[in-house]
């Protein structure tokens, strides 16, 4: 029998009369059944995953070579700063870095990669950290100021100047060469 105008608090009790008809069965029942965990591998747990390829494209490698804290990336993974070296926007970004002495002792071949642009070299060598990069590959610079001498007048505005030419006298020979 329904009544003619439905209430507002008659529609409720309707309503909760079905909710507790649905819950009393799941309620009484004092043990539920679990489903099987799943099972934890101890060698797969402790492993921490990790890309098996690094993305390469402009925008990321540009905004990559901006990241200050980007020595400490490196470390993690150098296949990085080669990915970052394939573009020429990205590779002069990355030789004004100011943590570029960091950088080079992760990947040891940094002179090397961002020496292939003339303008590039350009930057490496006014940069004070270019020490360190030179020190770990100096072969990159060499082949650099052999294609354009204006990197070895850089290279004697360097402040740190002094301390290249003292760690390695091959180069020192080379600018007075090129001079």
């Amino acid at each position: 029998m329904m009544p003619r105008r439905w209430s507002f608090t008659y529609t409720m009790s309707v309503v909760a009369a079905i909710f507790l008809a649905a819950c009393l069965p799941a309620v009484a029942d004092d043990s539920p059944e679990l489903r099987p965990g799943l099972g934890t591998h101890s060698a797969n747990s402790s492993k921490s995953v990790s890309p098996n390829r690094v993305r390469r494209d402009r925008s990321a490698a540009n905004s990559m070579a901006r990241y200050h804290w980007l020595d400490r990336a490196a470390q993690a993974n150098p296949q990085l700063i080669e990915s970052i070296t394939d573009y020429h926007c990205a590779a002069m970004l990355l030789a004004k870095h100011p943590r570029l002495g960091q950088i080079a002792e992760a990947d040891h071949y940094l002179c090397r990669r961002l020496t292939r642009w003339k303008d590039v070299a350009r930057k490496l060598a006014t940069n004070p950290q270019a020490d360190k990069v030179i020190a770990l590959d100096p072969e990159g610079i060499y082949r650099a100021i052999k294609k354009d001498r204006k990197i070895a007048k850089s290279l004697a505005r360097n402040p740190m100047y002094y301390r290249m030419i003292g760690e390695n006298p091959d180069l020192g020979r080379l600018l007075s060469t090129y001079m």
